[in-house]
């Protein structure tokens, strides 16, 4: 009776230890789909469009060829399955997933020996997963080896193989594993590094490609070429144990060389993939400034656009480009490493951004685009704030006369020439070629009180030169105070005098296609800026500019009709003083002129100051160094077909003059009285002071020609004695070198006003009134 009720107790107690494992088994299971739940819920959206690769974008010139690419970090093609060899998918197939068309998401045999494997050596030290996992981590998880990132990676694996096929997850790992030094895809690869297609790669070739991105750095046969050999090996032996590959052909690929076939490289240029194309950087810069701006990208990430597999057909000519980034390059005449130039080219009639330079040697993300920044823009801004307007609102012949002054006082503000001379009676051609401050000055006066205080500045914002005030002052008539625009909004406006008077705002995308073949198009201001005839009739005085005694004169191409205006600004009182530069520094030096195919702006000057303003300014010789490259440049891209611009029927000549049909312009400006809303000059704070005297200078306050042309503008105050700051006087004669010597230009100034030099001769002595404190 003992011996039947202690077997039954034995029972009992077996029947409670496996009840008890049962429900302990049980409640861990619970608690394990609870915890997997749990971070599942917590997992990653399952958004399709992690699962697409990072695509680079194809930029296309104006005759949509493919010039460059935007890799943004990962240089990828992209290939489909049916284009992958069997030698490949084998040689993949055996290395990471040799059952994957066999199993599920997961590969539970092949997890069992893993379990197994990392209760003995640790977590970690043996990893299971499939192919479908692999695309899962690389698309939305990351490398952290963790049980939440595991489970996570457990579901999303289910959720793709629900919504893929395998050959389409195939694919997709494919093209998003890593093969080291930024390269991202199998297509990808196997032209880096043995510059074939992929059913060109030998086996031995196939086996390195398959077994690299298990440890892709370890594995790169640039910096461990005896490691990459070896994994090679290892890919081969794995083919053969499956019996993906014969014996005979593992042993024949195991003694082929690697580096047979492998494209050299050196380790600047395995670190510089993206910087294959630099002459584009500058363009791609503005290309990528018109993305942000177009609403169709509003609130996305420029680096997720970029990576999408964009198409972008722009308006670069690639000749024209690749001149323009070489000569600025190239140009041996850069003082230091903060001197630089900067230049745009737009397409005259259609406002089409055909080449852009940022700077020297320019790099995208790391520089400045200098092309788009805002300088002082100096005496370029004459037309648009003074004879453009005085044209277009009260119809001034190009032979209208104005009186000129060696000095022109406006409330106490003194401005000068260049040259401190006066030359009598000017017609406004004659003026504008030879960039006189003053008669720009009186006409810029003339405008505001026929017209209206804002004209000038209403004038300029049809040309996409936008001021924050209309009430401009002298010192922005003469490129001063707020007178500051980019070389590329300079182009633009420029080439609405040679497009009749229509502006066009320059753009560089003509349209981007997705990679689904949706076209967006990208829209840009254009509207009517001026009267035709305004346009013809500045255009006809700018092309004065290139004739005897104009600002460029030399710089005329044989053959090619241009236009053009010059430009100087100079540094503020208080740097002349601190670094003790010379009266004739410049800091900033404009050409911009035109075609009737292409308009060309040329700036050049200092990013910043150099310690002891040492090289810091351009000297008299240097101020002619934009007109050599506008030169150079648009010789180059131009065709030399003597095309003019057509004169509209709004415009007649009359005695050698052009003024607007029907309406005779005889008149003489001898003085004009300041506008009371001049009593206030402005000098964008560029002053120097002490108890004796105030200099103002207006920035800038010189131009034209070949030496700085820079006025002074004095200010007295308690003192009754005037005080200038010195300046280099200039000889009356003009130099043989780059003037004709005897032949004088048409003009209606006296006989005994000799034209201003284009270059210095001699150094005069200052005057009494002119030396510095």
């Amino acid at each position: 009776m003992t011996r039947k009720k202690k077997k039954r107790n034995i029972k009992k107690i077996i029947l409670q230890i496996v009840a008890g494992l049962f429900l302990l088994f049980a409640s861990l299971f619970i608690c394990a789909m609870l915890l997997f739940l749990y971070y599942a819920y917590k997992a990653p959206k399952f958004d399709e469009a992690a699962l697409r690769d990072q695509l680079p974008t194809k930029i296309y010139d104006k005759d949509d060829n493919l010039v460059t690419e935007l890799q943004m970090g990962q240089k990828r093609e992209r290939v489909k399955f049916k284009e992958v060899p069997d030698q490949l998918k084998n040689a993949v197939l055996a290395t990471e997933d040799n059952r994957f068309y066999e199993h599920g998401a997961i590969d539970f045999k092949r997890l069992t020996g893993a379990v197994f494997s990392n209760v003995s050596s640790g977590f970690g030290s043996q990893g299971a997963s499939t192919i479908t996992q692999q695309v899962v981590k690389r698309s939305f998880l990351t490398d952290k080896k963790s049980l939440e990132r595991k489970a996570q990676e457990a579901y999303l694996s289910y959720r793709l193989e629900q919504e893929y096929s395998k050959d389409e997850i195939f694919e997709m790992y494919l093209n998003k594993i890593y093969y080291s030094d930024g390269i991202y895809g199998v297509k990808t690869a196997a032209r880096y590094y043995f510059n074939k297609d992929l059913n060109q790669l030998t086996l031995a070739e196939t086996a390195y490609l398959a077994g690299l991105p298990q440890v892709p750095n370890t594995y790169n046969i640039y910096d461990n070429p005896e490691a990459a050999e070896k994994r090679k090996d290892t890919v081969l032996y794995l083919m053969n144990r499956h019996g993906r590959i014969t014996k005979a052909e593992m042993e024949e690929a195991q003694n082929q060389d690697l580096s047979t076939n492998l494209v050299q490289r050196t380790a600047a240029q395995r670190q510089n993939l993206e910087q294959n194309d630099p002459k584009y950087a500058s363009y791609i810069n503005v290309i990528k400034q018109e993305i942000r701006n177009n609403k169709e990208f509003e609130g996305k990430d420029l680096q997720d656009i970029l990576t999408s597999g964009l198409s972008i057909y722009t308006n670069m000519d690639n000749n024209a480009q690749t001149s323009l980034q070489n000569n600025t390059d190239n140009m041996n005449i850069y003082k230091n490493k903060y001197q630089q130039a900067a230049s745009s080219i737009v397409d005259t009639k259609t406002g089409a951004l055909i080449a852009i330079s940022g700077g020297r040697n320019y790099k995208d993300v790391v520089d400045r685009n200098l092309a788009t920044d805002i300088h002082p823009v100096g005496s370029t801004i004459k037309p648009f704030l003074s004879y453009g307007p005085v044209i277009e609102n009260e119809q001034w012949s190009t032979g209208h006369r104005i009186q000129d002054e060696a000095e022109y006082d406006i409330h106490g503000i003194k401005f000068r020439n260049y040259d401190k001379q006066s030359h009598g009676l000017v017609t406004m051609r004659d003026a504008i070629r030879r960039s006189l401050n003053i008669p720009a000055l009186k006409t810029f006066q003339a405008v505001q009180q026929e017209a209206g205080n804002d004209a000038p500045a209403k004038f300029a914002k049809n040309v996409g030169l936008n001021y924050k005030s209309s009430d401009l002052g002298p010192s922005d008539a003469l490129g001063g105070s707020s007178s500051e625009f980019s070389p590329l909004q300079m182009a633009s406006a420029y080439a609405s005098f040679g497009n009749g008077g229509t502006y066009n705002e320059a753009h560089a995308i003509r349209k981007v296609v997705t990679q689904d073949n949706e076209t967006i198009n990208f829209e840009y201001n254009s509207r009517k800026a001026m009267e035709d005839y305004t346009a013809y009739m500045v255009t006809d005085m700018l092309k004065g500019t290139f004739e005897p005694y104009g600002t460029a004169y030399g710089s005329q191409i044989p053959g090619l009709n241009l236009a053009a205006k010059t430009g100087t600004g100079t540094y503020g009182d208080e740097t002349y003083i601190k670094y003790n530069l010379p009266e004739n520094a410049a800091k900033d030096v404009w050409i911009v002129g035109y075609s009737p195919r292409y308009t060309m702006s040329v700036w050049m000057g200092f990013t910043q100051m150099a310690q002891y303003g040492e090289n810091s300014f351009v000297g008299p010789v240097e101020q002619s160094l934009p007109k050599e490259l506008f030169r150079q440049v648009m010789s180059e891209i131009s065709p030399i077909d003597g095309a003019d611009f057509e004169m509209p029927d709004s415009v007649e000549r009359s005695g050698g003059f052009l003024q607007v049909k029907g309406n005779p312009d005889n008149n003489i400006t001898t003085s004009i009285k300041p506008n009371s809303n001049n009593e206030t000059v402005r000098d964008d704070s560029r002053a120097v002071s002490n108890n004796r005297y105030k200099v103002i200078r207006s920035q800038p306050t010189t131009e034209e020609p070949a030496t700085t042309e820079r006025k002074t503008i004095e200010k007295p105050t308690t003192e009754a004695k005037t005080v200038e700051k010195p300046t280099t006087e200039r000889a009356t004669t003009e130099p043989t070198t780059t003037q004709p010597a005897t032949t004088q230009p048409t003009t209606t100034q006296p006989a005994t006003t000799q034209p201003a030099s284009t270059q210095p001769a001699t150094t005069q002595s200052p005057s009494s009134n002119s030396t510095r404190p």
